[in-house]
């Protein structure tokens, strides 16, 4: 079972922009970032797959799909190169995945933000990551960021809305 997506920022506001041709801005939804993944791509001209079989090159279709859902779930957000800050992600605190899982164990499937890791500062030289993460044993939030450990108050200013986040870990409830 995979617990690991990769959601290529840019491309998903551009495929909702293109959807939504009059609605252009730099935010995308998570549930944005699913739909995007479950798009299906068509390999054509020379993204054709070789078959070893018949030995020729046939145009196919890619279409991922969750199966089953996963108890862990990490989700990379892929920013590119040059545009680190261009793109914001709207996520929040539980993300409800059942219209994305084919298998369905029960009616909805949760899943609990239990940590972050966040980009801050310029790209290159001046890139500084922090960890902000909820602790099994109290169910309270922290920031780590090098050898300081402070506890956070408030999670949707603190970790939701703080600086840019590039990893989130979220476990099934």
């Amino acid at each position: 079972i995979f617990n690991c997506l990769i959601f290529p920022l840019e491309e998903v506001k551009n495929m909702k922009n293109n959807f939504y041709q009059t609605f252009q801005n730099n935010m995308v939804t998570i549930y944005e970032c699913f739909i995007y993944n479950q798009k299906t791509e068509l390999f054509t001209g020379d993204n054709r797959n070789y078959c070893n079989i018949c030995k020729q090159l046939w145009d196919s279709n890619y279409t991922s799909r969750i199966f089953v859902s996963p108890n862990i779930l990490i989700l990379i957000l892929n920013r590119g190169k040059d545009n680190m800050y261009n793109v914001k992600l709207d996520f929040t605190e539980r993300i409800d995945l059942s219209q994305y899982v084919l298998q369905k164990d029960k009616p909805q499937i949760l899943y609990d933000l239990y940590g972050v890791i966040s980009h801050i500062g310029d790209s290159g030289p001046n890139a500084h990551f922090v960890a902000s993460c909820k602790s099994p044993v109290n169910n309270k939030w922290y920031r780590y960021n090098d050898a300081f450990v402070n506890p956070i108050e408030n999670i949707q200013k603190e970790v939701i809305n703080f600086a840019t986040p590039y990893i989130l870990f979220y476990q099934k409830v």
